[in-house]
C-alpha cells in the first residue's frame, strides 16, 4: 500500500472539509435574522461538515483494518 493511504489522511482531510463547513455554518447562523429560512442553510452546512467527518472516519477505520490484515 502506498504511503499516502495511511489511516490518517482520510480522517484529516474529513476533519478539514468538517470545520471549512462548520465556519461556514456559523457564519450564516451569525448574520441571518432570526426566523428567516436562511437559516436553515446554516443547518444544511452543518449536517454536511458532519457527513464529511462521517465519511472521513469510516474511511480512516476501513483503510485501518485493510493494513492489519
Amino acid at each position: 500500500m502506498p504511503a499516502q493511504l495511511d489511516p490518517d489522511f482520510p480522517l484529516f482531510l474529513g476533519g478539514m472539509l468538517a470545520a471549512i463547513c462548520g465556519a461556514v455554518a456559523g457564519l450564516i447562523y451569525v448574520v441571518a435574522l432570526p426566523g428567516s429560512s436562511v437559516v436553515a442553510l446554516a443547518y444544511a452546512f452543518g449536517a454536511l461538515g458532519a457527513v464529511f467527518l462521517g465519511i472521513g472516519v469510516l474511511a480512516a477505520v476501513a483503510l485501518w483494518v485493510y493494513r492489519k490484515q
